[in-house]
């Protein structure tokens, strides 16, 4: 086996699938930052299986000009092997285009762009398209204009932000911009617009952000429902004193660990909010939403990760800026601390009290972080409210579900077991392997 998950820039292939599809998968690490495909590599296992002479052949002989020839503009790869546990394993590598969007010739410019989400390469939008052409141009989405009037943007809040100011200061940080090159009218910019306007929500219809509160885990019942608008500070306050407050009225499902206390770390929570509204796209529909269950919190962000910034690489410090002048603004305004610690901050604060890390789910274009309420692995968690928490989450547990999730030997766990038993607490239903445990009492 090897360490290697596949990411955004790396996929295993067991055996040489149909040159279509390699050609799909190169095309969408053409339009990011490049990446490999290993053939001769089980994709679920991560064995290392070898590739045979004729697929050897056919990817040094004929890939090259298939792929050449099926591309605009067309792709070259670099292609060659490498020897792992005495097997050889031929790697595609594609580096990232300079001329982007790169497609598929006979799908067309918009149908055949393929990006990377994640392990998975998926047909392009009409908006990731856009925005590949953008990046074409070298210019991001937060700095294009906003077709409204520059009297949109509150004096106070540039005041307070940049001191004095000028329309040339003003168009340096760009937060205005002009209309055309050769046009002497200007315009807010997006960025412009979601930092410094009363109601951006009103030329960004995108944002704003929606928390909602549930009853139960399922989502089906909701308490209570909010919608957050206004300049992206005060978005990203009032979202975070909102949740924050949920958090504190609800400390039961920790048991003693965080009693009296947040049961998402106040640094964690804020550092999650934060990112989803200065790291999102916001050319593509959808609202950032903060969502309370009774075992989880999750928060949900159009757009994925942008540039090599993978589920695999979280918190090792690395950024990349998919909206650089917001970005740039939010930092300056004390939103934003030191830039590539955040993920590592949340992470730290959540080993901190001994909860478990959160979850970064990458989907085909968002990113949704999700934080269950359950205790980390680092320590043994022997009260009995620990182990009545689990309940809260599941109506039935097992053995097994006790010895991992609270780290402790299946010994120790059906000694804890036994007790609630003895204590009347809870039941044992069953026999055998199918044995679980449900809660008498709540």
């Amino acid at each position: 086996m090897i360490e290697a998950f596949e990411s955004k820039v790396l996929e295993f292939k067991s055996k040489l699938p149909h040159f279509s599809s390699l050609i799909k998968t190169c095309v969408a690490f053409a339009n990011g930052l490049g990446g490999k495909i290993m053939v001769g590599i089980d994709d679920k296992t991560r064995q290392v299986l070898g590739v045979d002479e004729a697929t050897r052949k056919r990817l040094y002989d004929e890939f090259p000009n298939s792929l050449y020839d099926s591309t605009s503009p067309g792709l070259l790869p670099e292609i060659y092997e490498k020897r792992i546990d005495d097997k050889s394993v031929v790697i595609i590598e594609v580096f990232g285009g300079n001329k982007k969007p790169v497609f598929v010739t006979s799908e067309g410019s918009v149908d055949g762009v393929y990006l990377r989400a994640g392990a998975n390469t998926r047909k392009a939008n009409r908006e990731a398209v856009e925005a590949l052409m953008r990046e074409n141009k070298r210019i991001h989405y937060d700095e294009e204009a906003v077709h409204a009037g520059v009297d949109i943007l509150n004096p106070s809040l540039l005041d307070a932000l940049l001191g004095k100011h000028d329309q040339s200061r003003l168009m340096s940080e760009k937060i205005i911009t002009r209309l055309s090159a050769n046009s002497s009218r200007v315009a807010p910019t997006i960025a412009g617009v979601l930092m410094f306007s009363e109601a951006p929500e009103n030329y960004i219809p995108e944002a704003l952000v929606y928390c909602t509160r549930f009853r139960g885990v399922e989502g089906r019942d909701i308490i209570q429902t909010e919608a957050i608008t206004g300049h992206l500070l005060k978005q990203a306050d009032l979202s975070y004193q909102l949740v924050r407050s949920w958090l504190m009225r609800e400390p039961r499902l920790f048991g003693t660990v965080m009693k009296g206390e947040s049961m998402v770390p106040e640094v964690a929570l804020r550092e999650v909010i934060v990112n989803a509204l200065v790291h999102r796209k916001y050319w593509i529909s959808g609202a950032v939403k903060i969502a309370l269950y009774d075992d989880r919190l999750e928060v949900f962000s159009p757009g994925n990760f942008p540039g090599l910034l993978d589920v695999n690489t979280l918190g090792d410090g690395t950024t990349y800026l998919r909206n650089p002048h917001l970005a740039h603004l939010a930092r300056r305004a004390g939103l934003v601390e030191k830039l590539g610690t955040g993920i590592r901050m949340i992470f730290e604060s959540c080993d901190k009290v001994n909860l478990i890390r959160p979850v970064f789910i990458e989907g085909a274009d968002s990113v949704k972080v999700v934080f269950k309420f359950l205790p980390g692995k680092g320590k043994l968690m022997m009260d009995q409210e620990d182990l009545l928490a689990l309940f809260n989450l599941k109506s039935e547990i097992t053995l097994n579900d006790v010895a991992s999730i609270l780290n402790v030997s299946r010994n120790t766990a059906t000694r804890r077991l036994n007790q609630l038993i003895a204590d009347g607490k809870i039941e044992r239903v069953g026999r055998g392997p199918a044995v679980r445990f449900v809660l008498l009492t709540r």
